[in-house]
């Protein structure tokens, strides 16, 4: 059975779980969406807030996260993803990936997408 969630735009799934596996699509921070501007240490954390908020509806949670993937507007900003992610993940972290280009989203500076095994029934979708 595939459960698909609803994501931050109408066109695109947040998350789709299919064989146990999670899914998500790429998460920006909710301010970019409202127009409100942030920095880079508050679009992390609240990247990384709606990641597990996802992953709990999807039926996972951070610790199931298998991969995580960033992509950075600006290749400065790594240090303060590298702390933001460690602060999630202090022990046992996900596999990581994270490059820097340009966001589709205006006023974007981090976008993550993630995948992770499921470890408990999913409560959206």
């Amino acid at each position: 059975m595939i459960v698909r969630l609803p994501g931050q735009l109408p066109a695109i799934s947040g998350a789709v779980v299919h064989a146990d596996v999670i899914y998500t699509a790429g998460i920006v921070a909710p301010s970019v969406l409202t127009g409100a501007p942030t920095g880079i240490a508050e679009q992390a954390a609240e990247v990384l807030d709606l990641l597990d908020d996802v992953l709990h509806q999807a039926g996972g949670e951070l610790a199931s996260a298998l991969r995580v993937e960033a992509y950075l507007a600006d290749p400065a900003d790594m240090q303060v993803w590298n702390a933001a992610f460690t602060a999630k993940w202090p022990a046992a972290p996900p596999a990581r990936t994270t490059v820097a280009l340009t966001l589709a989203a205006p006023g974007a500076l981090i976008e993550v997408q993630a995948i992770a095994a499921v470890t408990h029934a999913p409560s959206g979708g």
